[in-house]
């Protein structure tokens, strides 16, 4: 949308329409004008063409709206009033592709066909099992593009496609694999639907599998329902779902991928605990959205500039990682980037970002990776090695 278009658009529309707006105009020059921003993901991941990221978070409200925004007792952050603003993210460009904002009972599951209209061929979506809908993994498949998500242990597993009875996972993983670490199963179909896909699952440490199965108890218990035999045993796995074949991606480090998702909920972190997008006050509904997209703007353009400057470190600085907390600081402190825009000197004030980058932008040198430096050495997920007479189904 041209700028003149935007003025016009203005005088007819609401303050919270205006900031939806402004949002989607700036959302579409990121999609334009930004490069990819991955280079140490090249080097395992580069053949995707986008990593695409979706999650949620929530945000508490007055009571007095649960009528607009109802709310919900999930997760333990229980309210009568709650916002969802749920987030796609492009790892690849480290920007944003899309957010909305939904009542706080909304489920993810609902959401799961949202990022549909986002996906190019080969590109990689990684979702939590919240948005875990058998419809959407399919959906994926079919533009071309590929998913990784956690499984549903209780979801029905067909060995091969013309099964009229899906396996026990459970028994069928003792019997074949007893002592594996990680299970590569090429190829099976899941569901009703029998969607074409491969599983692969991590043996998980006794203390893990333990708690774990306390936890299953519990909720057997709770319910009045026997646990199966099965499912005992298919709790002592970590299991991931995707249709990336093991040449584009090894079974060993399918679940380090996976945990590129926790980038999204940092960035959840750093909208509320530095940006306090969540300190949401006020009773009108109109006032609260609009707080909502005003905020959105300015974290999107908080994201530009973290991507340029993210970029300059990268080839500036060997491959070393901005960290994005310094980053936002920087951007805050005395107002100084809110007075750059006002008086039309962002140039200036980039420029002498670009100065500090070394001395006050960087994450602290420390000897604990990052999770992109796992991905990029290929390291096996929580250093699960896999067996010597590892079979393959």
């Amino acid at each position: 949308m041209s700028a003149q278009a935007l003025c016009e658009r203005i005088n007819d529309i609401s303050s919270k329409e205006l900031m939806k707006t402004v949002l989607a105009t700036i959302l579409s020059y990121m999609h334009t004008k930004i490069i990819d921003n991955c280079p140490k993901l090249d080097k395992t991941l580069g053949h995707f063409k986008s990593i695409l990221i979706e999650d949620s978070t929530v945000a508490k409200l007055n009571e007095k709206l649960q009528e607009e925004f109802i709310g919900t007792n999930r997760g333990g952050t229980g309210a009568k009033s709650q916002v969802k603003i749920d987030l796609i993210y492009n790892l690849m460009k480290g920007t944003l592709v899309d957010t909305q904002i939904y009542s706080g009972n909304e489920p993810d599951q609902a959401l799961a066909s949202r990022i549909i209209k986002y996906i190019q061929v080969g590109d990689l979506v990684i979702r939590d099992l919240g948005y875990f809908v058998l419809k959407s993994l399919k959906a994926i498949a079919e533009l071309g593009a590929y998913y990784l998500s956690r499984c549903l242990a209780n979801i029905k597993v067909y060995l091969k496609k013309e099964d009229l009875q899906p396996v026990d996972l459970g028994k069928h993983l003792e019997k074949y694999y007893p002592g594996d670490a990680i299970i590569d199963l090429e190829e099976v179909f899941l569901g009703e639907e029998k969607i074409p896909s491969r599983l692969i699952l991590y043996r998980q440490p006794k203390d893990i599998i333990e708690e774990k199965q306390r936890e299953a108890n519990k909720r057997a218990k709770a319910t009045g329902r026997k646990m199966s035999q099965g499912k005992k045993l298919c709790l002592q796995f970590a299991i991931f779902v995707t249709n990336v074949p093991k040449e584009l991606l090894a079974a060993e480090i399918v679940g380090t991928v996976y945990r590129l998702r926790w980038e999204i909920e940092l960035i959840f972190k750093r909208w509320k605990s530095q940006l306090e997008i969540d300190y949401l006050k006020g009773i009108n509904e109109n006032r609260i959205e609009c707080l909502i997209w005003s905020r959105l703007c300015s974290v999107v353009i908080i994201e530009i500039v973290s991507g340029y400057i993210s970029r300059i470190a990268e080839k500036t600085f060997s491959g070393r990682e901005v960290s994005h907390v310094k980053l936002i600081d920087y951007m805050l402190r005395e107002s100084e980037f809110r007075e750059a825009v006002a008086s039309n000197h962002v140039e200036n004030f980039l420029n002498l970002m670009e100065k500090d980058i070394r001395r006050m932008l960087l994450k602290d040198s420390r000897k604990r990776t990052t999770m992109r430096d796992k991905v990029s050495e290929r390291e096996c997920y929580y250093n699960t090695q896999p067996s010597d007479n590892q079979m393959v189904a």
